[in-house]
């Protein structure tokens, strides 16, 4: 897929081109003054973290739920969740969010770029299912990132080198993790918030993300990507979620945008 470099901007305003794998170290800063590093991907700049704001950009706080019960399941109320029912690192994981706080009141997109900003910083917007299709594609565009024979096969590229549950499967995420993350990418498997028990939400064994569009056959759901344990080629199909469903987000950057 061309281009294959992502334009950023020096000081003065010149343009510099940078390759696919490139990691640009505190490049945007949160209300709550998180840091987030982010790698270049073709012709886009992703966070390397997931997203663990407790503020919107305008710094409206996003309500912080004590538990998954169904009273804090909602696709008209925004919330955020520590994942694995409050127990997990959120420095580590990051917050989980339900659709409604991670698009802010603004509607569905299905455009790339998506202009939907939703729960992110400014300069970087929520991505749309079509952004996230052109992320996996290029990534198995570069052989480097694909394991086995199949140009599919990139979740392990995407994963990180740690937390995952164990898996005896070959080129799976869970197995051998040390050779996980060839893209800097780092996708963390804090699981999802949607009732039940701790067994119930995955921590250690899958990473869900979410995109601005919605699934048009159900209003009530959207989509997502994921990757689990067990996994060598998931990210390539996007998965239509609840949007009660507390999951993980990852901003783009706009483009043209500075780093923030």
């Amino acid at each position: 897929m061309e281009p294959t470099e992502a334009p950023t901007e020096n000081d003065d305003n010149t343009a510099t081109f940078l390759s696919t794998g490139t990691v640009i170290h505190n490049a945007v800063t949160d209300y709550d003054g998180n840091h987030y590093d982010a790698v270049v991907i073709g012709n886009q700049v992703w966070m390397t973290e997931n997203l663990s704001t407790t503020h919107f950009a305008n710094g409206e706080e996003i309500p912080l739920t004590e538990g998954y019960s169904t009273s804090y399941l909602s696709t008209t109320e925004p919330y955020r969740y520590v994942p694995n029912v409050g127990t997990a690192d959120v420095e580590v994981y990051g917050y989980l969010y339900n659709w409604c706080a991670v698009m802010n009141g603004e509607p569905s997109s299905e455009a790339n770029p998506s202009e939907v900003q939703g729960i992110c910083p400014n300069g970087w917007h929520v991505p749309s299912d079509a952004e996230w299709k052109e992320f996996a594609d290029t990534i198995s565009s570069h052989p480097e990132y694909v394991v086995g024979d199949d140009i599919r096969y990139i979740d392990k590229a995407l994963a990180s080198t740690t937390h995952w549950k164990s898996s005896s499967y070959t080129y799976s995420v869970g197995n051998d993790q040390s050779l996980n993350n060839a893209t800097h990418f780092g996708l963390m498997p804090a699981g999802t918030a949607y009732g039940g028990s701790p067994g119930g939400v995955g921590l250690g064994s899958f990473a869900y993300v979410w995109s601005c569009t919605e699934y048009k056959d159900n209003p009530e759901q959207a989509w997502a990507r994921y990757i689990n344990n067990q996994s060598a080629r998931a990210f390539h199909v996007n998965s239509h979620t609840s949007k009660k469903t507390g999951i993980s987000v990852r901003c783009l950057r706009d483009k043209g945008a500075n780093d923030h």
